[in-house]
């Protein structure tokens, strides 16, 4: 009896112990969880963003020019973003992003006046086609660049001396590989360059797959070629910084971005040639 005495103590005993070390690390269990839970929400959040955001708002979030602005910005993610304060959204960051890609914009933003396409609806409960946990995957991605704002205010957008639109103007040298970076950057590639990942219609204009340093010549010597260019490189130069210059058949007029005369310097323009004249 005595020893069934001493066993049952030391058995409480140690499951008191027991509880008591469950108890004391229970918040730092709990913490490991949801950290281990945030990431894979994260990177939940990075599929789909680049399954379904990319197109318009870049792999980097960086906003694409004349298509979508920048998520990846101090003016949104800083603790004191400039952007929400512009248009006086009195919730959190996460709060906002959220609405934005659940219920989506019907018509363009006059915050964005430059950014003229619509925001897709992408909630399901507005009639998209991602669930709750997929919008909030979505919103933990984005706001995973924040750590890089931590400390900082929104900074004025720096002053840059755009080329214009005079295709006679004498540009600097090339570098073909700045010109690929500047390309992918801005969002060119999946309508000029890589046509499987273009739109239907590039695949039906361009059956030979031909590239742009070879396009070029065709559509610059085509006889109802309106522009103004008088060589190979300048109708390259017109068609980025001027394209409703001349709208090869088949297209419509605008779909191109129409400001890259203002925010690409002569450099840029040189770089992007560069590297388009290398795509035969």
């Amino acid at each position: 009896m005595t020893w069934r005495v001493i066993l049952g103590t030391l058995s409480m005993v140690l499951t008191v112990i027991l509880l008591g070390f469950v108890a004391v690390t229970e918040q730092s269990r709990m913490d490991d969880f949801q950290t281990s839970y945030k990431a894979r929400q994260i990177e939940v959040g990075a599929a789909l963003f680049e399954g379904r955001c990319v197109t318009c708002h870049n792999m980097d979030g960086k906003g694409i020019e004349g298509v979508a602005p920048a998520l990846n910005a101090a003016d949104l993610l800083s603790p004191k973003p400039q952007r929400l304060k512009d248009i006086g959204w009195a919730g959190t960051t996460e709060d906002y992003i959220r609405s934005a890609i659940a219920s989506g914009r019907p018509r363009a933003s006059n915050a964005f006046s430059t950014f003229p396409n619509r925001m897709p609806t992408w909630g399901e409960e507005f009639g998209g086609p991602l669930r709750k946990d997929q919008i909030n995957a979505l919103v933990l991605f984005i706001m995973n660049w924040s750590y890089q704002y931590t400390s900082a205010e929104a900074q004025p957008t720096p002053v840059i001396e755009g080329v214009g639109t005079d295709i006679t103007l004498e540009l600097p040298a090339g570098n073909a590989d700045n010109g690929k970076a500047l390309a992918e950057g801005k969002g060119c590639t999946a309508c000029h360059i890589t046509a499987a990942v273009g739109p239907a219609w590039l695949a039906t204009a361009d059956p030979n797959k031909e590239g742009v340093g070879t396009r070029v010549g065709h559509r610059f010597s085509d006889a109802g070629y309106t522009g103004k260019a008088k060589t190979a490189e300048q109708y390259l130069f017109e068609s980025i910084v001027n394209p409703n210059a001349y709208v090869v058949t088949g297209f419509a007029p605008s779909i191109m971005t129409q400001t890259f005369g203002n925010s690409l310097t002569k450099q840029d323009v040189a770089d992007i040639i560069a590297y388009l004249e290398t795509l035969k």
